[in-house]
């Protein structure tokens, strides 16, 4: 029996975060892979392991403008006693004829040219002085000096990404020179976005008194759309028929469903209910975590559903630890896709019982130390709290209380760096 929940059929016990979230991992899996082009792959996920095609640089490269050598022949240079070298030609980046030095000879070379064969160094040009005879050089090179051999930064062959490898913009780079032009990635969902309540009003239609508009969708939405997700967004009363009618449609070509607002138990509560008739997988209903603790989760058609309560603070906080990590690991997203830092934290926290996961929103500041300081955000509304905090503190299962000075992990609400971390 769970402390807060008691007895029940699969799926209807109050149950802690952390088994929802393994819950979560264990039914969803990620979905079948595209072809994308290099430059949409940021914020995407490997599906399947890629390699290179060719070395890069694909030649032995100058790394400097200066004078390509054989190192051998600048064994005596010095300041006082310089070594007179004979120029032989020149070579320019992207130039692809043969160019080959001669004992006591060298070529003059700008940063990205071929080294000439049987040139093993480059003098930087700083370090020369042309004269009508030659170049002087005043320092001894040695070998492999100012030179990129070829393959140094990727070999031909070499891996370069596994199923589950989160792409950022310097990935997309880093494959395009080994001869890539696209990649295998997971596929990005579509996702049915669907609030409930006779109350709530698309935003942008005349508001009658009583009635509110429907921020948690576009919320959603939002988040979603950061992570470059699509969303569909629909309003439906609090009619069980209407329900029965529409949710299948919802779903119907989307990868997901998310439903804001009926999550709860009470008579005008009817979306886990009218799920239930429409013959939905229930793997849990309601979790001990606050804010969110109403969340449900299923399968509806092998889909996933998320329902997600109405309140804003806990739809949004249902969201970001269940279902956003959900959805998006329909995408090949492993893990949170919020990074973590340790902070010091300014004031105390409470949790709500030692058998629930509370979160508190915070705001990160530096501190005097060479850490950051995190306090939790007082705002004047549930609303504000959730425009402006930047982070959140986590009062995990097990502790009651967080003191003033601990160091805490804090959740970091960041876009779009989180989405390549």
């Amino acid at each position: 029996m769970n402390s807060q929940g008691g007895p029940g059929k699969e799926g209807t016990e109050l149950i802690g975060l952390e088994g929802a979230r393994d819950l979560v991992r264990r039914y969803i899996a990620p979905m079948e892979s595209e072809e994308v082009p290099l430059l949409r792959v940021p914020g995407r996920v490997l599906a399947r392991e890629v390699s290179a095609r060719t070395d890069s640089p694909s030649a032995d490269v100058s790394l400097k403008d200066g004078y390509a050598v054989r190192s051998e022949d600048t064994v005596r240079a010095s300041r006082k006693s310089p070594t007179r070298l004979r120029v032989l030609g020149s070579r320019f980046a992207g130039e692809r004829g043969e160019t080959r030095i001669r004992p006591e000879g060298c070529v003059k070379i700008t940063s990205g040219a071929i080294l000439p064969a049987d040139a093993d160094a480059v003098v930087g040009i700083e370090f020369c002085t042309e004269t009508a005879e030659g170049v002087l050089v005043s320092e001894p090179v040695a070998a492999g000096l100012n030179v990129l051999a070829q393959g140094t930064d990727i070999a031909a062959g070499a891996a370069l990404g596994a199923p589950g490898d989160r792409l950022g913009p310097g990935t997309a780079g880093w494959l395009a020179a080994a001869g890539l032009e696209e990649v295998p990635v997971y596929r990005l969902p579509s996702v049915a976005l669907v609030a409930t309540g006779d109350e709530v009003v698309a935003p942008g239609a005349p508001l009658e008194r009583g009635q509110l508009y429907a921020s948690n969708l576009v919320t959603l939405s939002a988040w979603l759309g950061a992570f470059g997700i699509a969303t569909d967004l629909a309003i439906l009363p609090d009619r069980r028929d209407d329900l029965r009618q529409e949710l299948p449609r919802a779903i119907e070509g989307h990868d997901a469903l998310l439903t804001s607002g009926g999550a709860w138990g009470s008579e005008r509560d009817l979306v886990v209910g009218v799920l239930e008739e429409l013959g939905w997988k229930r793997v849990f209903h309601r979790v001990r975590m606050g804010p969110g603790k109403a969340v449900g989760f299923g399968l509806l058609e092998g889909r996933p559903v998320f329902c997600l309560p109405g309140g804003p603070p806990s739809n949004e906080m249902a969201f970001l630890q269940l279902a956003l990590p959900g959805v998006l690991r329909l995408a090949g997203w492993q893990g949170s896709p919020f990074p973590s830092l340790t902070a010091r934290l300014t004031e105390p926290v409470k949790g709500r019982d030692i058998d629930w996961t509370q979160f508190k929103r915070g705001r990160l500041h530096r501190g005097t130390d060479e850490g950051f300081c995190v306090t939790p955000y007082l705002p004047r509304s549930r609303l504000e709290s959730m425009a402006l905090a930047d982070c959140l503190i986590e009062v995990p299962e097990g502790v009651e209380r967080l003191e003033a000075g601990e160091w805490v992990s804090v959740q970091m609400l960041s876009l779009p760096a989180a989405m390549f971390l």
